[in-house]
This record gives C-alpha cells, structure tokens and sequence, in this order.
C-alpha cells in the first residue's frame, strides 16, 4: 500500500457534516460522468459559467444561490435528535473531528451544491453516513428526495442525484490551483439547519494538513462557518467553486475563523469518477513513504529536501518490478514535481491504474528515470 509516515491529527478540529449510503450509477449518469471528465479544470457545458468580473457581491450571491442546498439525512426512525453535520448536541467538541458522544442522532442536516442541471449534487461524505433516506432542500422552499450516487470517505466527498423536479440551476467549478493566500472568497451553507447563509473573508493558507485523510491538502479560509456548513461551495471572487467546506479548527465547536475546504482540483476528479462509475479508483505503486528532511538529504548528498524519500518497496509490487530501491528519492512523477512524501502520494493515488507513468528519482547521488505500471489500490 502506498503511505505516508508520522501523519499528525490536528486536535480540535470538527467536521461540518455526517456521512451517506450506498451508491448506484445509472447508464444514463455514464454519459455525464464522461463529459466530467474531459471537462479538466473547468465545468461540463451544461453548468452555469458565472462571469469573470463585474457586480457586487451581491449580484455573484444572487447568481450563484439558487444552486447552494440544504441536506437531510434521515438515519432511521423518528427524529428525536437532529446533528448539524455530525456535531450532536452534547458531543465533546474537544474530540478530533466530532465524535457523537452517547447519542446517535437521527437526522444529520449538512450542505450542498448543484453541478448540474439534472440534479447532480456534492457534499460531503460525513454528511450522508448511513443515511436511509435524503431531502434536499432548495433555496425556492422545495424539498425533493435524493439518493446517494457514491461516497468517497478518503476524501469525504458524496455525490447526491435529486430524484424529481429538475431541471435545476448549477454552478461552475473553479481551479483551486490558481488560489492564492490573501485572495477574497465567500461560502454559502445552512448553519445549524437555518438555511442559506452568506459569510466572506480571504484564503489564509493552502496545502493544510489536518489529518482527517491520507490525501489531506485544504485550503484554509477565514470565512465564519460552521457546523451545517459541510458540504457547502466556497466560491472564489468570480463566483466559482474552488473548494468544499469541510472542517473548522474550534475548542468549542463554533467558529473562531479557521476553516478548511477540500480544493476543487481534488474534488472535481473524485466527483466526475462517482457519477460516471459509482466509486473511485486510485493508482498505487507499491511503496512506504518517508518524509524527507534537511538532516537526511545531508545524508543521502542531496542539495535540498525536496522529494519523496522511499522507506521501503513490496516486494513482487509495480517499483519492484520498476527498479525502484529503498533509499531512491523520487523528485517528479508524470512530470510534475513532487517537493515531499504527500505529494507523491496524491499524484499516484490519481493516476489511472493500468497506465503506465515515468518517475524521475536520485540514486547514491545520480539522477535517472524508470516506468511505473500503475496498480489499482483495493479498498480496504
């Protein structure tokens, strides 16, 4: 399995929402899924491309909030006990991530937003957990009922279609790649179940890493949100999605302005393989990670620590059969360059698995290159 060593949990840190239930792709989502894909970085045709420039903040809310949803997730029952994205009244808000505490609630209440006309819906993964059923709720007072496409908990990311009375109003995906610390952004989500609410403020860092997953790399933001808010767009100044609110950093589980969102360049992929095939595929190769630092680069001659350091190959896996060796240095993969052990690991957990990639490494001080054949990672 690939893996990064001595990950941290950042404690104090809640999540903004409670989790799904089982997928099933259609034949007709297929086609959707495929033109998700070879959308890259930008929306399928059929979503509502925001202008560039131009207007108020409140013409781009106004724009833009037809398309924000509230969600339920019914787990069973009568609802005697409502969470807000899986902060139940009661929980410890000190526990990494929100633990429930005694209580089970019986209904979670999250966020969400259109991607396209016929009905496809992000959230976030811990907001459908175990949900029996889904009401969406649109900003026009409808509630319509919704299934779960797919869920990624990796990435705690969930795909909802609305079942009836689209077509709907979408919003456009953003490139989170081109966000910048101090850029202006803005979140709309139904905190604590109150419906659509607006909140602002600025990217205050990019590349977190809260230990909520093996593929941790949010946008910290500033904006106020809380709990409700998961699953929720972040919108950046031109009315895009550039990421998914996901988390706040709170000794008491309200906000106090760190919040973190999952970056849209990751959540655009992880969406377009649930709606076109129900689950998502990730490469592996085959190797431990070990962070590399300045003390070890010394060791190993580098100039820098740069790179992803190799802690050891499984035996019969793909950098086995590669050449790669315990000791190498990965520094790029599929030609973009990997400056640490996280890194290396998104980029070959988004490879396709069956292709075949190139990984530049240094070996005892000599740089060179070998072919990677890319394995599927199981589940488990």
């Amino acid at each position: 399995m690939f893996a990064s060593s001595h990950r941290k949990a950042l404690l104090g840190a809640v999540l903004l929402g409670t989790a799904a239930g089982a997928f099933a792709a259609t034949t007709s989502l297929q086609d959707l899924g495929d033109g998700f894909t070879q959308s890259g970085t930008g929306a399928s045709e059929s979503f509502a491309e925001a202008p560039a420039s131009g207007g108020s903040l409140a013409d781009m809310v106004e724009r833009v909030g037809p398309a924000v949803v509230q969600i339920e997730a019914r787990m069973g029952g009568q609802a005697s006990e409502m969470a807000f994205d899986g902060l139940p009244f009661g929980a410890d808000p000190r526990s990494p991530f929100g633990g429930r505490g005694n209580g089970q609630p019986e209904m979670a209440v999250g966020s969400g937003f259109v991607i396209d006309a016929s009905g496809i819906v992000v959230t976030n993964n811990h907001v459908v957990e175990n949900a029996q059923t889904i009401t969406v709720k649109l900003s026009d007072g409808r509630e319509l009922p919704g299934r779960v496409l797919g869920r990624d908990p990796k990435t705690d990311l969930a795909v909802v279609k609305i079942e009836s009375g689209g077509p709907f109003e979408a919003i456009a995906w953003g490139d989170s790649d081109h966000a910048r610390v101090g850029d202006d952004i803005f979140a709309v989500g139904s905190p604590f179940g109150l419906g659509n609410t607006v909140t602002s403020g600025i990217v205050s860092a990019r590349g977190r890493e809260i230990g909520a997953g093996p593929y941790d790399d949010f946008l910290q933001v500033d904006a106020p949100i809380n709990s409700g808010n998961s699953g929720g767009p972040l919108f950046n100044g031109a009315g895009h999605v550039i990421g998914v609110n996901t988390a706040i950093f709170s000794p008491s589980g309200g906000n106090v302005g760190i919040g973190f969102a999952i970056p849209s360049r990751l959540a655009q992929s992880v969406v377009a393989q649930i709606v076109k095939d129900g689950h998502v595929s990730r490469g592996r190769i085959g190797v431990a990670l070990q962070p590399l630092n300045a003390e070890i680069a010394q060791q190993l001659g580098l100039s820098d620590a740069r790179g992803a350091l190799i802690a050891d190959v499984e035996t019969g896996g793909p950098a086995e059969a590669a050449g790669l060796q315990r000791g190498d240095v990965v520094t790029a993969f599929n030609g973009r360059p990997i400056p640490d052990s996280r890194e290396l690991a998104r980029a070959v957990a988004s490879a396709k698995p069956g292709s075949t990639l190139s990984a530049n490494i240094i070996r005892d001080g000599h740089d060179s290159r070998v072919n990677l054949r890319i394995a599927e990672m199981s589940d488990s």
